[in-house]
Protein backbone atom coordinates (compact mmCIF):
# COMPACT_ATOMS: atom_id res chain seq x y z
CA UNK A 1 0.00 0.00 0.00
CA UNK A 2 2.62 2.67 0.74
CA UNK A 3 4.28 2.61 -2.49
CA UNK A 4 1.75 1.83 -4.95
CA UNK A 5 2.17 4.17 -7.74
CA UNK A 6 0.59 7.24 -7.97
CA UNK A 7 -0.39 7.31 -4.01
CA UNK A 8 1.01 10.77 -2.40
CA UNK A 9 0.48 9.79 1.05
CA UNK A 10 -2.47 8.68 3.74
CA UNK A 11 -3.79 9.87 6.99
CA UNK A 12 -2.98 7.86 10.07
CA UNK A 13 -5.71 8.18 13.13
CA UNK A 14 -5.67 6.70 16.63
CA UNK A 15 -4.62 4.44 17.91
CA UNK A 16 -1.77 4.15 15.64
CA UNK A 17 -0.56 7.45 15.57
CA UNK A 18 2.68 6.87 18.02
CA UNK A 19 3.29 3.43 16.19
CA UNK A 20 3.21 5.06 13.14
CA UNK A 21 6.52 6.99 13.73
CA UNK A 22 8.64 4.19 14.34
CA UNK A 23 7.84 3.10 10.68
CA UNK A 24 9.06 6.36 9.24
CA UNK A 25 12.19 7.00 6.74
CA UNK A 26 12.04 10.51 7.34
CA UNK A 27 10.10 13.00 9.85
CA UNK A 28 9.68 16.50 10.29
CA UNK A 29 11.30 18.26 13.22
CA UNK A 30 7.76 18.62 14.82
CA UNK A 31 7.43 14.74 14.49
CA UNK A 32 10.04 14.21 16.48
CA UNK A 33 8.97 16.44 19.53
CA UNK A 34 5.72 15.33 19.49
CA UNK A 35 6.41 11.38 18.92
CA UNK A 36 3.25 10.67 16.91
CA UNK A 37 3.15 10.86 12.91
CA UNK A 38 -0.72 11.78 11.53
CA UNK A 39 0.03 12.29 7.71
CA UNK A 40 2.81 10.67 5.82
CA UNK A 41 3.61 11.43 2.41
CA UNK A 42 4.69 8.81 -0.04
CA UNK A 43 7.50 9.23 -2.19
CA UNK A 44 11.37 7.74 -4.03
CA UNK A 45 10.18 4.07 -2.11
CA UNK A 46 10.61 6.69 1.30
CA UNK A 47 7.81 7.59 3.69
CA UNK A 48 7.78 10.85 5.30
CA UNK A 49 5.67 11.25 8.77
CA UNK A 50 4.52 14.52 9.59
CA UNK A 51 2.06 15.84 12.02
CA UNK A 52 -0.54 18.46 11.04
CA UNK A 53 -2.78 17.65 14.04
CA UNK A 54 -1.28 20.57 16.08
CA UNK A 55 -1.25 23.56 13.79
CA UNK A 56 -5.06 22.07 12.87
CA UNK A 57 -6.01 22.55 16.44
CA UNK A 58 -4.46 26.14 17.12
CA UNK A 59 -6.23 27.02 13.81
CA UNK A 60 -10.00 25.75 15.66
CA UNK A 61 -9.24 27.22 18.46
CA UNK A 62 -8.10 30.15 17.74
CA UNK A 63 -11.01 30.26 15.44
CA UNK A 64 -13.39 29.19 18.01
CA UNK A 65 -12.25 30.98 21.13
CA UNK A 66 -9.37 33.93 19.65
CA UNK A 67 -8.20 33.91 23.05
CA UNK A 68 -4.43 34.72 23.16
CA UNK A 69 -2.88 31.46 24.76
CA UNK A 70 0.04 33.73 26.56
CA UNK A 71 0.10 32.44 30.27
CA UNK A 72 -3.31 30.77 30.12
CA UNK A 73 -3.86 27.16 32.64
CA UNK A 74 -5.01 24.15 30.29
CA UNK A 75 -5.96 21.06 31.08
CA UNK A 76 -5.70 18.06 28.81
CA UNK A 77 -7.61 15.03 29.30
CA UNK A 78 -5.44 12.01 28.03
CA UNK A 79 -2.20 11.63 26.59
CA UNK A 80 -2.11 9.89 23.41
CA UNK A 81 -0.86 11.32 19.91
CA UNK A 82 -3.51 13.73 19.87
CA UNK A 83 -2.88 15.33 23.23
CA UNK A 84 1.09 15.30 22.54
CA UNK A 85 -0.29 17.30 19.37
CA UNK A 86 -1.89 19.91 21.70
CA UNK A 87 0.83 20.06 24.02
CA UNK A 88 3.36 21.05 21.55
CA UNK A 89 0.47 23.75 20.04
CA UNK A 90 0.02 25.14 23.78
CA UNK A 91 3.63 25.42 24.31
CA UNK A 92 4.55 27.36 21.08
CA UNK A 93 1.79 29.18 21.89
CA UNK A 94 3.04 29.90 25.30
CA UNK A 95 0.48 28.70 27.23
CA UNK A 96 1.11 29.02 30.75
CA UNK A 97 0.51 25.80 33.18
CA UNK A 98 0.27 22.61 31.10
CA UNK A 99 -1.92 19.65 33.33
CA UNK A 100 -2.17 16.57 31.39
CA UNK A 101 -4.91 14.09 33.28
CA UNK A 102 -4.17 10.18 32.81
CA UNK A 103 -5.38 6.94 34.60
CA UNK A 104 -1.65 5.61 34.13
CA UNK A 105 1.47 6.29 36.16
CA UNK A 106 3.80 4.29 33.66
CA UNK A 107 2.63 5.87 30.51
CA UNK A 108 2.56 9.33 32.92
CA UNK A 109 6.08 8.85 33.52
CA UNK A 110 6.83 8.28 30.02
CA UNK A 111 5.21 11.64 28.73
CA UNK A 112 6.95 13.58 30.59
CA UNK A 113 10.04 11.82 29.69
CA UNK A 114 9.06 11.86 25.97
CA UNK A 115 7.98 15.10 26.36
CA UNK A 116 10.94 17.03 28.41
CA UNK A 117 10.68 19.93 26.56
CA UNK A 118 7.58 20.57 27.65
CA UNK A 119 6.82 21.82 31.06
CA UNK A 120 3.97 19.86 31.72
CA UNK A 121 2.44 18.26 35.14
CA UNK A 122 0.70 14.96 35.21
CA UNK A 123 -2.58 14.38 37.39
CA UNK A 124 -4.49 11.45 37.61
CA UNK A 125 -7.93 11.16 35.42
CA UNK A 126 -10.40 10.82 38.35
CA UNK A 127 -12.56 13.30 39.66
CA UNK A 128 -11.11 14.73 42.59
CA UNK A 129 -8.14 15.71 41.28
CA UNK A 130 -9.46 17.23 37.80
CA UNK A 131 -12.63 19.42 39.56
CA UNK A 132 -9.62 20.16 41.98
CA UNK A 133 -8.03 21.88 39.15
CA UNK A 134 -10.76 23.01 37.09
CA UNK A 135 -11.31 26.55 39.33
CA UNK A 136 -8.10 27.63 37.72
CA UNK A 137 -8.22 26.15 34.21
CA UNK A 138 -8.71 28.28 31.76
CA UNK A 139 -8.71 25.72 28.46
CA UNK A 140 -9.95 22.12 28.88
CA UNK A 141 -9.61 20.05 26.13
CA UNK A 142 -10.74 16.47 26.18
CA UNK A 143 -8.31 14.38 24.15
CA UNK A 144 -9.93 10.96 24.99
CA UNK A 145 -12.30 8.85 23.52
CA UNK A 146 -14.64 9.19 26.28
CA UNK A 147 -17.57 10.64 24.90
CA UNK A 148 -17.73 8.46 21.07
CA UNK A 149 -20.09 5.96 22.48
CA UNK A 150 -22.15 8.59 24.67
CA UNK A 151 -20.23 8.03 28.01
CA UNK A 152 -20.46 11.01 29.98
CA UNK A 153 -17.05 12.40 32.39
CA UNK A 154 -16.56 11.44 35.62
CA UNK A 155 -16.39 14.91 36.75
CA UNK A 156 -18.28 17.66 36.79
CA UNK A 157 -17.77 21.18 34.91
CA UNK A 158 -19.12 22.89 38.18
CA UNK A 159 -15.93 23.90 39.12
CA UNK A 160 -14.97 25.89 36.47
CA UNK A 161 -14.29 29.67 35.59
CA UNK A 162 -17.05 31.04 33.58
CA UNK A 163 -14.66 32.25 30.71
CA UNK A 164 -13.28 29.15 30.44
CA UNK A 165 -13.03 26.97 27.39
CA UNK A 166 -13.73 23.14 26.22
CA UNK A 167 -13.16 21.78 23.25
CA UNK A 168 -14.02 18.26 22.44
CA UNK A 169 -11.46 16.62 20.26
CA UNK A 170 -14.32 14.46 19.07
CA UNK A 171 -16.68 15.40 16.22
CA UNK A 172 -18.92 12.74 15.76
CA UNK A 173 -21.23 12.58 17.49
CA UNK A 174 -21.17 16.84 17.32
CA UNK A 175 -22.21 16.99 20.58
CA UNK A 176 -20.93 14.66 23.14
CA UNK A 177 -22.59 14.47 27.13
CA UNK A 178 -19.06 17.06 28.12
CA UNK A 179 -19.75 19.51 25.73
CA UNK A 180 -23.33 19.32 26.12
CA UNK A 181 -22.86 19.93 30.15
CA UNK A 182 -20.71 22.83 28.96
CA UNK A 183 -23.90 24.59 26.77
CA UNK A 184 -25.70 23.96 29.58
CA UNK A 185 -23.73 25.88 31.97
CA UNK A 186 -23.22 28.91 30.18
CA UNK A 187 -19.31 27.77 29.03
CA UNK A 188 -17.69 28.49 25.86
CA UNK A 189 -17.10 25.30 23.81
CA UNK A 190 -16.21 23.41 20.31
CA UNK A 191 -16.29 19.94 19.00
CA UNK A 192 -12.64 19.12 16.73
CA UNK A 193 -14.68 19.24 13.60
CA UNK A 194 -12.77 22.30 12.66
CA UNK A 195 -9.42 20.84 13.69
CA UNK A 196 -10.17 17.71 11.24
CA UNK A 197 -10.84 20.82 8.78
CA UNK A 198 -7.90 22.27 9.27
CA UNK A 199 -5.54 18.98 9.77
CA UNK A 200 -6.72 17.76 6.58
CA UNK A 201 -6.07 21.10 4.59
CA UNK A 202 -2.43 20.60 5.69
CA UNK A 203 -2.23 17.38 4.72
CA UNK A 204 -3.40 18.04 1.64
CA UNK A 205 -0.84 20.38 1.38
CA UNK A 206 1.92 18.27 1.73
CA UNK A 207 0.89 16.11 -0.39
CA UNK A 208 -0.28 18.27 -3.56
CA UNK A 209 1.35 21.62 -2.98
CA UNK A 210 -1.86 23.09 -3.32
CA UNK A 211 -4.30 25.04 -0.97
CA UNK A 212 -8.31 23.91 -1.87
CA UNK A 213 -10.77 26.60 -0.53
CA UNK A 214 -11.68 25.55 2.33
CA UNK A 215 -15.11 27.45 2.64
CA UNK A 216 -17.01 24.76 0.34
CA UNK A 217 -15.37 21.97 2.47
CA UNK A 218 -16.84 24.17 5.72
CA UNK A 219 -20.18 24.17 4.36
CA UNK A 220 -20.50 20.50 3.68
CA UNK A 221 -19.22 19.39 7.34
CA UNK A 222 -22.13 22.49 8.90
CA UNK A 223 -24.51 20.71 6.99
CA UNK A 224 -23.19 17.47 8.11
CA UNK A 225 -23.20 18.45 11.63
CA UNK A 226 -26.49 20.03 11.55
CA UNK A 227 -28.17 17.37 10.09
CA UNK A 228 -26.37 14.84 12.81
CA UNK A 229 -27.03 17.14 15.48
CA UNK A 230 -30.78 17.00 14.96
Amino acid sequence: LCFMENLLGFNVTVPFKEATKRLMDFSSQDVELIGAVNTVKSGEDKLIGYNTDWSGFLKALEEAWGANLDGKKALILGGGGAARAVIYALHIRKAGEILVAMRSHAKSEKLKEDLSWASIDVITFEKGAIEKALPETDLLVNATPLGLKGEAMPFSLAPMKEKGFVMDLIYNPPITPLLQEAKERGLRCSNGLSMLLYQALESFYIWTGHSPDPHPIKNLLKNWENTTAA
